[in-house]
């Protein structure tokens, strides 16, 4: 279990998963949440800017959150405080295979609680090329070591 005691400022993880966008999975979730014709109609998806079926913003999120989750040793999360400086650099596309690196960016114990800490991590979601598609920065409250 890692602690926030754990958590080194600028450490790097690059997550040892491949999350593939499928027309499955972007046209089902999108169907549901964000029904736009470039997520859910492969002709229309055509003859869109992206010139093929895109996953929505949410979809993307989610697979940071996937991804994330993978990370070798689980988290003492307490809970997540915010999601902030989200970014939307390059469309997630059909065929897309996504990848996730974890930066820490920033770590403050708390004044109030001793028992805890805030972390400030910057995901950045890569494709097949190096690109990057998303990237946001998440603020955590995790729990010190015991």
């Amino acid at each position: 279990m890692r602690h926030f005691d754990d958590f080194k400022l600028g450490e790097r993880h690059d997550i040892d998963a491949v999350y593939e966008m499928s027309e499955d999975e972007i046209t089902s979730f999108a169907k549901k949440w964000d029904p736009q014709p470039f997520h859910i109609d492969r002709a229309a998806a055509a003859k869109s800017v992206y010139g093929t079926l895109t996953a929505c913003g949410t979809h993307v999120q989610a697979v940071v959150l996937w991804l994330a989750a993978r990370l070798p040793e689980e988290t003492a999360v307490i809970g997540a405080l915010g999601y902030d400086e989200v970014r939307f650099h390059k469309a997630a596309k059909l065929g897309d295979r996504l990848c996730l690196v974890i930066e820490c960016i920033e770590t403050k114990p708390s004044s109030s609680k001793p028992d805890r800490g805030v972390v400030k991590n910057r995901h950045i979601l890569m494709n097949q090329n190096d690109e990057t598609v998303f990237t946001q920065t998440t603020t955590l409250l995790i729990a010190r070591k015991p």
